[in-house]
């Protein structure tokens, strides 16, 4: 179903939220979900699943972002240094990120099939992993900010994937969700294929205070989107979140890309890439 137009009114804001809470309830119904007891990614049957989700081999198969990472931006690093060269070199505005995986393999198997494949029901256990993180790392804050995706992106895949993963997420940690708080006013370019330098410039000037704006007033934003590329899409997130007076802006993600020099963000093109963080 197509949505118009997300956060331009009131109406349209309600109406992306009232969609997203359906698809979650249809989701964690198993309405919308693959025949109960067979593994997202395999789909083979279980007997018992942790969180009902994945088979023990395809999780293995998902590497945890427990290595050395980068102490701003939280992408995965290979030297032994506080920060990746995007974050020395770049004004980062958000506080702190953090993501679950590296996003390679079967963790970027689960975020293609949620993303562009409709498979909601994904949702459900991004968000458990993304909440178990949450909880492990204190992040502890009071205000969920959805990462937000033009009218148009929205329009073509019929759904806002990332109020769909926010809502199941809010479930669980129990905190508040700031829609409209932060918007897209500008359609841009895809970030997916673009270059660091190239998303850099592609996301200025793009985000904006929406109708909500006034809830971030002294808030401990929380920034939730599927996978963090080279932070450029989150930092002005942040930047128009502190912009309205959130206190301090953090952000969770699925996953994150592995630090490169040269290009700080995943193999360009819709299968190694996203548009997003």
């Amino acid at each position: 179903m197509g949505m118009g137009a997300l956060f331009g009114r009131k109406s349209n804001t309600q109406r992306a939220v009232r969609q997203a809470k359906r698809f979650a309830f249809l989701s964690s119904s198993g309405i919308a979900a693959p025949v109960s007891g067979r593994c997202l990614l395999c789909g083979k049957e279980q007997l018992s699943f942790e969180f009902a989700g994945l088979c023990d081999e395809c999780r293995g198969k998902i590497t945890p972002n427990a290595g050395k990472t980068c102490e701003k931006c939280g992408r995965p690093l290979i030297a032994e240094e506080r920060f990746c060269e995007t974050c020395r070199e770049k004004e980062r505005h958000f506080d702190r990120a953090y993501s679950c995986y590296v996003y390679e393999d079967a963790a970027k198997q689960l975020v293609t099939r949620f993303k562009y494949a409709k498979a909601l029901y994904i949702a459900r256990q991004m968000a458990y992993d993304m909440a178990e993180l949450y909880f492990t790392k204190d992040i502890s804050c009071s205000l969920i900010v959805p990462s937000p995706s033009s009218a148009e992106r929205i329009k073509e895949r019929g759904y806002d994937h990332i109020a769909v993963l926010t809502e199941f997420l809010r479930g669980i940690i129990n905190i508040p969700v700031a829609y409209g708080a932060v918007v897209k006013g500008k359609d841009n370019k895809m970030q997916a294929g673009l270059g660091g330098v190239e998303r850099e410039e592609n996301v200025l000037g793009v985000y904006s205070g929406g109708e909500n704006s006034g809830m971030l007033k002294g808030a401990h934003v929380l920034v939730v989107d599927d996978v963090l590329t080279t932070g450029a899409t989150a930092s002005e997130v942040a930047k128009v979140a502190k912009k309205f007076g959130a206190e301090e802006v953090k952000v969770l993600t699925f996953a994150s890309t592995r630090y490169s020099a040269g290009f700080s963000g995943a193999t360009p093109g819709r299968s190694g890439d996203t548009e997003g963080l």
